[in-house]
């Protein structure tokens, strides 16, 4: 365990060697959350839209905002080049497990962007004053701060699966590109996604994308009675072991064919 916090530290000290790199990445994200607010404020000038108080509706996106820094990482789209270049040999040589090093290494990027997204609501707080929901409900509180963990662990088993597409093609980038692109749609990032139909709806939830954002953002604003949280964490939990399964299964096959072309 010793050698993973080692790995944290480092990739710690590096995120901050290039500050203007983060300050522009933070700043992309700051601008992001501005803009949903000001649209969410003019649809619901009115009341409610789609079930969601104006309250409700920007603790979304204040929370959205904060999970995504915490959840979503990039990290991993480093896996793809390294196999492509050949230094993934180096990892091969070393006395680690090269999953969870890559897991510390973005933990270190993760924890730095969720310190800089909890700065970055509470100026906008600030300045906007905008209604917003602070949840003091134990259960519920208990019950999202686990979702959370397992929305952790979801996303990075399916970015870690999509970076192996890399040692049976050069052109990684493009089913990364689409990854993420399906991600931020049907995880919630934009928009709650019971706005959507009821069919559509049950469709995204069975999906693991919906169980990265909306499904921890709906249990702090109690969007979902007991047992819809038991059967909707039974199938997180599904998807999590059988993606684990397959990540294994694909990283076995994946080992035999890489070369260490490029070195």
């Amino acid at each position: 365990m010793k050698k993973y916090w080692t790995v944290f530290k480092m990739s710690w000290a590096r995120e901050l060697e290039y500050r203007f790199n983060f300050f522009l990445w933070r700043l992309r994200s700051f601008i992001g959350m501005t803009l949903l607010y000001f649209v969410w404020f003019s649809l619901t000038l009115k009341g409610k839209f789609a079930g969601f108080t104006e309250a409700e509706l920007f603790t979304y996106v204040f929370g959205a905002n904060i999970l995504r820094s915490i959840i979503f990482g990039s990290q991993t789209r480093n896996i793809a080049e390294e196999i492509n270049n050949g230094w993934f040999s180096r990892y091969l040589l070393m006395p680690i497990n090269h999953f969870w090093f890559e897991f510390f290494r973005e933990l270190a990027q993760r924890t730095l962007n969720f310190i800089s997204s909890i700065f970055e609501v509470g100026i906008f707080i600030l300045i906007a004053k905008p209604n917003f929901i602070l949840e003091k409900n134990f259960s519920s509180l208990t019950f999202f701060f686990f979702s959370i963990i397992l929305a952790l662990f979801l996303y990075y088993l399916l970015s870690y699966l999509v970076s192996l597409v890399a040692f049976w093609s050069r052109e990684a980038m493009g089913p990364r590109f689409l990854f993420e692109w399906l991600l931020e749609f049907s995880s919630g990032a934009y928009f709650p996604l019971s706005v959507f139909s009821e069919f559509l709806f049950f469709t995204l939830m069975s999906l693991p994308f919906a169980y990265l954002l909306y499904f921890p953002l709906s249990i702090y604003l109690e969007k979902m009675h007991n047992s819809e949280l038991i059967n909707f964490f039974a199938l997180e939990l599904i998807w999590i072991f059988v993606i684990a399964f397959i990540t294994k299964y694909i990283w076995s096959k994946g080992l035999k064919r890489f070369t260490g072309e490029g070195i």
